[in-house]
């Protein structure tokens, strides 16, 4: 049996000061504990202004994904640095509207949706 999750971290697109990461499969607990040195690295060594987390192939995310995805948005918003999400598919943009993920973290559609913002 493979990863629940796997994570792809781009080098940062300096010109437009961001950096992607990209998602694949489920962000739960096995999910989480798989991916969280890697993304605990590319956070602390984070430069650019936004940390995009692009989730269009995420299939899943509970408590405890939604969980690290706060306490990253904390930690990048001590720094003067935000997270973006984008490429939600329905159920996990469910679940971020209901529990008002939507209203503190940035939600776009897609890259050029967050670059023409």
């Amino acid at each position: 049996m493979g990863p629940n999750l796997n994570v792809t971290i781009e080098e940062p697109n300096k010109e437009k000061n961001y950096q992607i990461v990209r998602f694949s499969g489920e962000f739960d607990k096995a999910g989480h504990t798989e991916v969280r040195g890697h993304l605990d690295d590319c956070i602390e060594n984070f430069q650019s202004k936004s940390l995009i987390f692009d989730f269009a192939a995420l299939k899943f995310i509970n408590s405890e994904g939604i969980g690290y995805l706060m306490e990253i948005h904390t930690h990048l918003v001590q720094r003067d640095k935000q997270l973006v999400v984008i490429g939600l598919n329905s159920h996990v943009k469910d679940v971020f509207e209901t529990i008002g993920i939507a209203e503190i973290i940035p939600i776009y559609s897609d890259l050029d949706d967050f670059l023409n913002r």
